[in-house]
């Protein structure tokens, strides 16, 4: 008990809240794609795990002693924690591939299954358990030009299965076996042959395991916040009477 005591010491959490803040604060100056890659590497999720081993850890000492703010609060940062190690973990240390993110180009009638990434998106990630039609690529302006809305109407091809229609619209991904689709940007250029005029999308494919985990992480962490929030308030009322 003693040790575990010590392990679970105030002044340890500090130590290792400060060197986690003073980490973000470091990461903030990298671009998102070196940040993404620097915690990617197995020492990254390695110091990931042993926090998250401290949370749970606090959970379960806090389950003990039937402090239930504490337990929520400090599981749901544990949920969190895991949910983001189930998709890091099995890539970093090159037991998967997951989670595989591309990006899927394509103009009115094209049909692909694959998923692309680079600068120019000319570099092949992964082929795909289905196949995405463009049927139509809307985009909506207001009287005055201004872009008012843009989606992408998609019929989704999966094996075994009738093909069915989607809507993708920005902040409004679509869900396709284990890949979240996004509506991710959209341009217009020119035909090289014939010079007419043409209207591209652009799709952003992620297949993360541990986002449902994470999901319901951010649920536990905003219960134990506000149940924090009610009892400090209950404690200043009583102190006034």
């Amino acid at each position: 008990m003693r040790i575990l005591n010590r392990i679970l010491s105030l002044r340890l959490v500090v130590v290792c809240m400060l060197a986690g803040a003073a980490a973000s604060v470091i990461l903030a100056f990298f671009q998102a794609d070196r940040a993404g890659a620097v915690m990617a590497t197995p020492g990254a999720c390695i110091a990931v795990m042993l926090g998250t081993a401290l949370l749970i850890l606090c959970s379960c000492r806090a389950a003990a002693a039937r402090r239930w703010v504490s337990l929520l609060l400090h599981g749901g940062c544990a949920l969190i924690a895991i949910g983001w190690l189930r998709g890091r973990v099995p890539a970093a240390f090159g037991i998967d591939r997951t989670p595989e993110t591309g990006m899927m180009p394509l103009v009115d009638g094209d049909e692909l299954n694959i998923l692309l990434d680079g600068a120019k998106l000319d570099t092949k990630v992964c082929d795909l358990p289905f196949s995405i039609r463009l049927e139509k690529f809307f985009v909506e302006e207001y009287p005055d030009g201004s872009i008012r809305e843009y989606r992408s109407r998609i019929t989704v091809k999966e094996p075994g299965k009738e093909p069915y229609v989607r809507n993708v619209r920005v902040n409004h991904p679509v869900r396709v076996g284990q890949y979240d689709i996004y509506q991710m940007s959209w341009g217009r250029t020119q035909d090289a042959m014939t010079g007419a005029p043409i209207t591209y999308t652009i799709l952003q494919f992620i297949r993360d395991p541990g986002l449902s985990l994470v999901y319901a992480g951010y649920a536990v962490l905003f219960i134990g916040v506000l149940a924090y929030t009610l009892s400090c308030f209950r404690m200043g009322k009583e102190g006034m009477t």
